[in-house]
């Protein structure tokens, strides 16, 4: 094998693991941001989300760039 297969393999191989995990990381992206804001009336939550009021905009940040991943791989996986 050479050097260049090996390199080509190499994104092959990342490109289809991003291509598993992007869409499940999305979705329980959602899902724990869905469970941030309507479990805000149980204590636990609500303590942690007062304690952490940043944390809301981290997630939905998290996920724009999950779904920026995701998307650039198969925009490279149809060329």
């Amino acid at each position: 094998m050479s050097l260049k297969d090996a390199i080509q393999k190499l994104f092959t191989d990342a490109r289809d693991i991003a291509q598993l995990i992007a869409p499940i990381a999305a979705v329980l992206g959602f899902l724990g941001l869905g469970i941030m804001y309507m479990g805000s009336s149980w204590p636990l939550i609500g303590d942690w989300k007062r304690d952490n009021p940043k944390a809301a905009n981290q997630v939905v940040m998290g996920l724009l760039f999950v779904i920026a991943a995701g998307s650039i791989t198969t925009i490279i996986s149809f060329s």
